[in-house]
């Protein structure tokens, strides 16, 4: 009987890491693809006020949610109820999603410093300033070679910044030629990011230094994803393409109306799904970028769409949040907040939690029978 209980503790330890969301996109390969499915209709559990217009994709850890808001408050919620447990000022506005890990929140702002705060309490762990805005999300780098945590930030100092998550102490900084928007991914040892140059860079995650650089001819405000050595970007030039980063060739281009892409893609093993400002979220066959479905939503969307299971979950500027069939592109299931939504679900034990342009946090759960 001990060994039993043991054994069910442990799996459900196992089970509780694996469904957390400790990054904006949910793990460090930035794919937006959820290790759990929810099955709609979902039924909203509760709602919490966070302060004004909450763009930034709420973080998951354990019982807890950590998201900041447009007037620089960022708030600690009880994932069961929304109840507020601890909030900190932090100067600026917050747009990027914080990244969690080894018992602290770290989230960039406005005045171009990153923050660390005890995840507990939100005490001050370390600040970090750059020379510009932080706007980007925040993701985490573990090193295999000392065995440390790093936090990888882009800024408008035209930087993306390596930051030890325990001291606050930079490992280095690569320099591009405009603005760092989105967030970095890491895969395979390498970081993989975009920027308003332009430009997709591939730098070596120990050294900073520069692997392979692109051309992607329009600025990239959002995250790339790279699978099998192809990177798949949603861009400014109102395309979605893949990059072959062996040849350093783009391999296909997809693109149907001359609207901008502002949300970060998601990436599985056979398709790309995409959602731009032309009120529409795509799937797109992975190896050839051609169309399979198109859904249409009442306004553009910069909330950048979550794979769960068999569901692809997404907000728009309509107000609201939609799950559509990934096999049909059909509508399953909607919910009307009323106003417009830039945050990106993220989806945790058996919750889907997005921020609103109205203030507040909204957690959702699959209806019980």
């Amino acid at each position: 009987m001990r060994f039993v209980v043991i054994v069910s503790l442990c799996m459900l330890l196992i089970t509780k890491g694996l469904a957390d969301w400790p990054l904006f996109r949910g793990s460090a390969d930035m794919s937006g693809v959820a290790k759990e499915q929810l099955q709609s209709p979902l039924q909203l559990d509760w709602t919490a006020e966070v302060g004004r217009s909450v763009m930034a994709t709420p973080v998951i850890s354990g019982s807890r949610v950590y998201v900041g808001s447009e007037e620089g408050r960022f708030v600690c919620l009880d994932l069961r109820n929304g109840k507020v447990l601890w909030e900190y000022e932090g100067g600026d506005t917050i747009q990027g999603a914080a990244c969690i890990a080894s018992g602290s929140v770290v989230f960039g702002s406005g005045d171009g410093i990153l923050q660390s705060l005890d995840a507990s309490n939100g005490k001050v762990n370390w600040k970090y300033e750059t020379d510009g805005e932080i706007l980007a999300g925040a993701n985490l780098y573990h090193s295999d070679k000392d065995q440390a945590d790093y936090v990888l930030i882009g800024s408008y100092d035209n930087f993306l910044h390596c930051v030890n998550l325990k001291t606050g102490k930079p490992k280095w900084k690569y320099e591009t030629e405009n603005y760092v928007n989105g967030a970095a991914g890491v895969y395979k040892g390498n970081i993989y990011f975009g920027g308003c140059d332009a430009r997709i860079y591939c730098l070596d995650a120990e050294t900073g230094k520069i692997g392979v650089s692109m051309d992607a001819e329009n600025y990239i405000a959002n995250s790339i994803v790279v699978s099998d050595n192809v990177a798949y970007v949603a861009h400014h030039g109102n395309r979605v393409a893949a990059f072959d980063l062996t040849v350093k060739k783009r391999a296909w281009e997809f693109g149907e109306r001359d609207f901008p892409f502002i949300a970060s893609p998601a990436v599985t093993g056979e398709s790309v799904y995409c959602a731009g400002k032309d009120k529409r979220l795509y799937r797109i066959n992975k190896a050839t970028g051609a169309g399979i479905w198109e859904f249409k939503t009442g306004s553009g969307i910069e909330s950048s769409p979550v794979v769960s299971g068999k569901s692809v979950f997404v907000g728009s500027g309509d107000g609201s949040i939609y799950a559509v069939n990934v096999d049909t592109g059909k509508e399953e299931w909607s919910y009307d907040i009323g106003e417009s939504i830039r945050s990106s679900p993220a989806i945790s034990q058996g919750r889907l939690v997005i921020g609103c342009d109205d203030g507040k946090v909204y957690a959702f759960s699959s209806k019980k029978n």
